[in-house]
């Protein structure tokens, strides 16, 4: 059955108009700086990123090496 442009128009405007978000991914990371094993929380999955973000919080660090990735909702 073919619906014209006006029916699905008709179809859509009726219907629930709440709309579905999606459930955040939140990623923790186990990052090595200088020997010790900290956990960096983030939205994104980039490995880049979670090494910017552990050189931003200690700038004078030697070593800064992202080990392990979990993914918790």
């Amino acid at each position: 059955m073919i619906k014209t442009i006006k029916e699905l128009l008709i179809e859509w405007w009726a219907g629930n108009t709440t709309t579905k978000m999606p459930i955040p991914t939140i990623y923790t990371y186990e990052v090595d700086v200088d020997g010790k094993t900290i956990t960096i929380e983030s939205m994104s999955k980039s490995r880049m990123y979670i090494h910017y973000k552990a050189r931003r919080k200690y700038p004078n660090a030697k070593c800064i090496r992202v080990v392990s990735r979990t993914q918790t909702y």
